[in-house]
């Protein structure tokens, strides 16, 4: 009977030594990941500082607006050209699964970010398609794509509204003024292994939505990719169907507030010519 009890003590103990480690790993603040991208068709010497944020999943305990409104301002103070936003900013919390009086303070701390070539953003797949477009417009930036694209000078932004609510790559991309170099941004990544890029122009597509499997624990991997498949790209720079493609781990979590083994991060890309 001592022994049982000694054992259960010993098993509540590292459970909750456990939970409290991947607790830290998801509230500690995002790690800046940096990562260089050559693009054709970009003026001579030209050098852009474009910022990736993803899957802020606003809710407690891990994201109150305190934390979110944080992230915001170390994005700000990494001085970015430009900055892109990958979708999911609520979901996946028990307290953030509505429309409009959840998207609403989920939104709003970005009307603070600060990037003189524009800050734009694409739905994930649990922002509310039909309040988004409304919640976004409500306020000066960001400004939300919807399988559009917007020409922002030695750049061209397409973003693509999240598969799950009717992502329109055609749509998107059917005119584009000649020969820029192409920003798709869209939060499932892997989805491009169904669209070629466009011929005859530079392209990277930006993603999130993989949380970069959130909990990699050693020796068996991710838990949830057990449930939802391995990702074609997890984290990360990659090469998908001819595409370019970096897809950031984001900074939130979804169902549970735990990471282990992938911080939350921001991810500042450097653009060149070349």
């Amino acid at each position: 009977m001592r022994l049982a009890a000694r054992a259960l003590g010993v098993g509540l103990a590292l459970a909750l030594a456990f939970i409290g480690w991947g607790y830290w790993g998801a509230t500690r603040p995002p790690v800046v990941v940096r990562h260089s991208y050559a693009m054709a068709g970009l003026p001579p010497g030209a050098q852009f500082r474009v910022l990736l944020l993803s899957d802020t999943h606003l809710g407690v305990p891990d994201m109150p607006p305190d934390r979110l409104a944080a992230i915001v301002a170390q994005a700000n103070a990494l001085k970015p050209d430009l900055i892109l936003l990958a979708g999911d900013y609520i979901g996946g919390k028990i307290l953030g699964m509505g429309g409009r009086p959840h998207l609403e303070p989920a939104v709003r701390p970005f009307a603070a970010l600060k990037a003189p070539m524009g800050v734009f953003a694409v739905l994930g797949n649990h922002d509310n398609p039909k309040w988004g477009p409304v919640v976004f417009a409500a306020q000066p930036r960001p400004r939300l794509l919807v399988n559009e694209a917007v020409d922002i000078g030695p750049l061209v932004i397409a973003g693509l509204n999240s598969t799950l609510h009717g992502a329109d790559f055609f749509r998107a991309t059917s005119d584009l003024p000649p020969g820029k170099p192409l920003l798709l941004l869209r939060h499932e990544g892997d989805f491009l292994a169904f669209d070629k890029p466009p011929p005859g122009r530079s392209v990277l597509a930006l993603a999130g939505h993989t949380h970069g499997g959130q909990m990699m624990l050693p020796l068996i991997g991710s838990p949830g990719e057990w449930l939802l498949g391995k990702p074609a790209c997890r984290r990360g720079a990659c090469t998908l169907n001819g595409w370019r493609l970096h897809v950031t781990s984001g900074v939130g979590t979804s169902w549970l507030p735990l990471r282990i083994g992938v911080p939350p991060e921001l991810v500042l890309l450097t653009l060149t010519a070349g």
